[in-house]
């Protein structure tokens, strides 16, 4: 039996796959082409000390309610390990 091995998301290290990855997102579900690379950070969680992504909309963001329910939908999978690294590979690559 094959094995699937499950690779970790590094945020720090893969941001440029996360930037990646939201940007097809928010084009594949809203129509929109944007660089989402500034619209949020990595941070450590006070309480469990883990690395998550924080959101630091602009202004654009938050004028737009599609986009702004979308991009938090997005980092909430990703802190929440609802979305993998070989995940967003793969719809990067399906594209």
């Amino acid at each position: 039996m094959d094995e699937t091995k499950i690779e970790s998301l590094d945020l720090i290290n893969d941001k440029y796959l996360i930037d990646e990855y939201f940007k097809l997102k928010v084009n594949k579900e809203l129509n929109i082409d944007i660089d989402l690379s500034s619209e949020y950070i990595t941070a450590h969680n006070i309480v469990s000390k883990k690395l998550i992504l924080v959101q630091t909309f602009s202004h654009t963001i938050m004028e737009n309610p599609q986009l702004y329910l979308l991009l938090r939908s997005l980092i909430h999978n990703v802190n929440s390990y609802h979305v993998t690294k070989s995940q967003m590979i793969s719809a990067l690559n399906n594209t």
